[in-house]
Formats: C-alpha cells, structure tokens, sequence
C-alpha cells in the first residue's frame, strides 16, 4: 500500500531527472513552489555539492591516502603525475568543471525570458543529464595532468572572487540601506518602539562586530617580528 501511495513521487522525480518537468516538492504538507523557485535551489544544491566536494578534497588525510593507494590516479591514467591532481589542483579541476558547465548553460539560456520558451524546458528539468555532464566535464579535467593548470586558475581565481567580493558588498550595502530607510519611516509615521529598537540593535551590534574582526585579525595575523607589515591589512 505504501508503494501505491509513492507511486506519484516517484513518478515526479523521475520526471524531474529525465523528462523536462520542474522538480517539485514531493510532501503535500509542503507548500506549493514555481519552477523558478524549485530549479534555484536545485542549482544551489549542486553548488553545494560542489564546495562541499571540493573541500573534501583539501583535507589532508584523504590527499594522504589518495597518494598512498593511488587508485584515482589508475581511473585518471596520470602515472607518476598523479600529484599533480591532488589537494588543490584536484580543487581546481572540480571548480573548473562546474565553471565550464555554468558556462555552457549561460550560452544555451541566453534569450530565455520565461517559462514558455521552449529551452527552458532545459533548465528546469533533466537533473539527470545536468549532474552527469557536470560529472563529465569535471573528469575531463582531470585528464589534464600539467602542473601550469593551477597558475592560470589562480589568477582567474583571485579576479572572480575580487569582483565577486566587490559585487556582494554593493548587494549588502543596498539590502541594509533599504531595510534602515523602512525602519526608519516606519518608526516617523507610528513611532514604532520595535523598529527603533532593531536600528538601535544592529547599529550597534554591526559595529561591536566589526571592532573585534580587526581585533582578531591582529591577534591571528600580526606578530612583534612582522608587526609593521601585516598589521597594514587589517587597518586597512
């Protein structure tokens, strides 16, 4: 009986991993999402999925047994080179792979304004063939043995998350203005001891916040020996 009632789940997600259908929740306690919603957490699962593998990858146990068994160096064909995709260049491949696939999908979804195009059908369904191709692309990559992969991923490395960084910092400064002004009005017109208090609140608590980061990155990153050169950054 309890196959019959997961009949129409599983029915969904094998839609939503072959077929073109968005995936959906599949409890009916849970509520009802659009496409849009249900596909941005899917690709957010798939770039946690990535950070988490590649910081599996960074850990130094598991470069340890993988140079010691080396058994992903046999699936890869690398030979003596197999140090080659270990630690941090294993890192780079995988970021690489997942930036490729990002890639791929930016070009196919150009144009795409709504769910009715037909190549959205694309983006929100065939989770199947999008995990396997980002499978693909990664392993691709690791086909690649040369150590002077990891000079020009560093650099485009370093660029994206400066740009990232700037991009999130106009984002958070924009969030925090909007909901300052709000409480801010809110506060005029009712004189809402809630809103006053919340401004008060993380005023002052962004503020302790920000004065024991620098605090630490003295205490952590600053010695008597090369006091006068790192301590430039976190007055900065």
């Amino acid at each position: 009986m309890g196959a019959v009632f997961a009949m129409p789940a599983c029915a969904a997600s094998m839609a939503c991993c072959f077929g073109s259908a968005a995936c959906s929740l599949c409890c009916n306690v849970c509520p009802s999402t659009r496409n849009s919603t249900t596909t941005r957490i899917m690709y957010s699962l798939m770039l946690l999925v990535g950070t988490l593998t590649s910081c599996f990858l960074l850990s130094h146990w598991l470069q340890n047994a993988l140079a010691k068994d080396g058994w992903l160096c046999t699936i890869t064909h690398t030979g003596e080179l197999c140090e080659a995709i270990i630690g941090y260049q294993a890192v780079y491949r995988v970021c690489l792979g997942m930036a490729a696939f990002f890639f791929i999908f930016m070009i196919l979804m150009l144009g795409v304004r709504s769910s009715r195009d037909a190549r959205a059908q694309i983006q929100n369904g065939f989770w199947f063939f999008k995990y396997l191709l980002l499978g693909l692309l990664v392993f691709g990559f690791f086909q690649i043995t040369d150590k002077t992969l990891a000079t020009p991923m560093m650099w485009i490395g370093m660029i994206g998350a400066f740009v990232f960084i700037l991009i999130q910092l106009v984002l958070i400064v924009d969030f925090a203005h909007g909901i300052a002004e709000n409480w801010v009005r809110n506060y005029e017109d009712s004189e809402s001891k809630w809103c006053f208090a919340g401004l008060i609140f993380f005023t002052f608590g962004c503020y302790a916040l920000s004065v024991f980061g620098v605090i630490m990155l003295f205490i952590v990153y600053t010695s008597l020996l090369v006091f006068l050169e790192n301590s430039s950054f976190p007055s900065i």
